[in-house]
This record gives C-alpha cells, structure tokens and sequence, in this order.
C-alpha cells in the first residue's frame, strides 16, 4: 500500500510545537531557527489544506484541525520510536515507560530527568507524556505518574503528594497587586483539564476562600485545555493562573513565576504511581519510585 503523505519530519516539528505550544521552544530543542520552523508548519498547513495553529499576540493555539490530528501523530511518532527500538535490539529489561501527564511531564520530570540519568545510566528512561488512559494489559507501559482521585480498580496505587492551588503570575505583576480583589483587574488564565473532576475548585473558590464576596467576573479570562500551556503564558506576562503547587514549584524556583498570595486551597487531587502490581516488583521501577518521592519532596518540602 502507498502512503500518500506530508515528510514525517513535518510531523516531528508539529508534535514539538503542540507539545511546548511555543515555536521559539520548539525551534531550540528540534535545532532548528525560528523562521526554519515557522516555513516547516507552514508546508505541512498547505499540504492539509487547513490552519493547525492560532497566532495570538503572546501564545498559540491549536485549531480544531490541530487538536484532531495531534493525538495520531503523537501515536504515529511513538509506534516509529518503539519500531526502531525492537529493530535495533534494546533490552526492554533496562526500558522504563512513565505514562503521564503533557503537564507533569515537562514541568516535573523534564526538567530533572538529567538526575535519573546520572544516577541509573543502564536505565532507558522513556515518558509517554499524554492524557490518554492506560491499558497496562495491552499498552507498552510500566507505570503511569497520575494527579487525580482515583480509583484505579485492578491496578496497584501508591501515593506520593497531595496538591494545593494558589494564584501564580509573572513577578511584574505580581508587584502590581495589594489584595486578592484586584485580581478582577488582571486576565485570569483558566485550565479547564480540571474540571474533569467532579466539584473541581477553581477560580471562585480560591476567591471565596480569601474573602471576596463578589465573583462573577472569575469566570472570564482565558482558557487552555492543557496546565503547563496556561502556566507558560502566565511566566509570559499573560495574566494569572490558579496554579497547581507541584507543576508551578520549579519556575517558582526560577523566578519565573511566584505567588501574590500566600493562601492555597486544596486541588482534591493527589500525584500517585500506578501500574500493575508486578510492574512494582521490577527493579527498574523500584528505583523510578524511589527516585521521584524523593524529587518531589525536595520540590515541594512538606
């Protein structure tokens, strides 16, 4: 069978832009300059005959066309990857498959990922890093690193953090503000992954919480379908998101991001590891538990 399609780098390029939903982030880690890029997407648009992204004055987006074809070409990309994998012999032993979230993934394990290399370099760390449920009967995977509420019926579960809430910005902006009311004045950047969960705090709770009786203007703003989008356009100046503790603590630690406030609500959500009960016995997974209780202690002390 002949596959008439665009050149599978263009792919590659659009998977990186959508993960980051940055060009100048995707243009650093493919290697390639920003106008290279930009003429790559370009191509691919054209030869599908429709727009894949949204150019916003400070971020992008992903078009209904983009959002329908990421999940094939994020498929597609990781089946080539597993492939050449089996084609050149790796000792799936020494593979660990992390099924998490686009979030997690580039907000907690992305940026430490260097520490488990160096302490387990016979370990081939991989991360699956998408929103998609796990069949661990069926899907290559080893554990999945989850924030949620379970439960995970069949599945052994094993705890690591719970998670709070607290408005997170730019530190310009943040300087600008003096109580949680004038918040009103700012664009508030929602993620809307969380309201998956059943009652899901969000803006208005945060605000009842510190005592501001008047509300209805919490639920304007922008809204993203992924966190770790809507915190990068809040490190950018774009307005404040009610940030997750754990994914925000990293470019908090940068001085990206830092909170006006220091009330938190409860996410009534939890980070846990979860994966078939043997997986948990394997050595290579014993140590990837180990390992990221100890990071996210030291992310996020208790």
């Amino acid at each position: 069978m002949r596959y008439s399609l665009p050149p599978l780098n263009s792919f590659r390029v659009f998977e990186c832009v959508a993960r980051h939903m940055s060009f100048a982030k995707a243009a650093h880690e493919l290697g390639l300059t920003p106008s290279a890029l930009s003429y790559q997407i370009k191509m691919l648009e054209e030869q599908l005959q429709v727009p894949l992204f949204v150019r916003l004055n400070r971020a992008i987006e992903l078009t209904s066309a983009g959002h329908r074809l990421l999940p094939g070409v994020e498929a597609g990309l990781e089946n080539f990857s597993e492939a050449v994998a089996r084609v050149k012999g790796v000792d799936e032993d020494n593979v660990l498959v992390i099924s998490t979230g686009p979030g997690t993934a580039s907000k907690v394990i992305a940026p430490r990922i260097y520490r488990f290399m160096e302490a387990y370099p016979e370990i081939e760390l991989r991360i699956s890093a998408n929103l998609k449920l796990v069949d661990f009967y069926k899907d290559d995977v080893d554990l999945g690193l989850r924030f949620g509420r379970g439960p995970y019926p069949g599945l052994h579960v094993d705890f690591l953090m719970e998670d709070y809430l607290t408005p997170m910005c730019a530190p310009r902006l943040a300087e600008q503000m003096r109580q949680p009311e004038d918040l009103k004045n700012f664009t508030l950047l929602h993620e809307d992954s969380m309201a998956t969960f059943l009652n899901a705090p969000g803006w208005k709770d945060w605000l009842r919480s510190a005592g501001v009786s008047r509300t209805t203007w919490a639920d304007k703003g922008m809204h993203f379908s992924q966190i770790d989008h809507a915190q990068d356009a809040a490190i950018e100046g774009a307005g404040v998101i009610l940030g997750r503790q754990v994914l925000c603590a990293y470019d908090a630690r940068l001085g990206l991001l830092t909170n006006p406030f220091d009330l938190k609500i409860p996410a009534t959500a939890h980070y846990m590891l979860v994966g078939l009960e043997n997986s948990f016995q394997k050595h290579k997974c014993k140590v990837f538990v180990d390992w990221i209780k100890v990071e996210l202690e030291e992310l996020c002390p208790t």
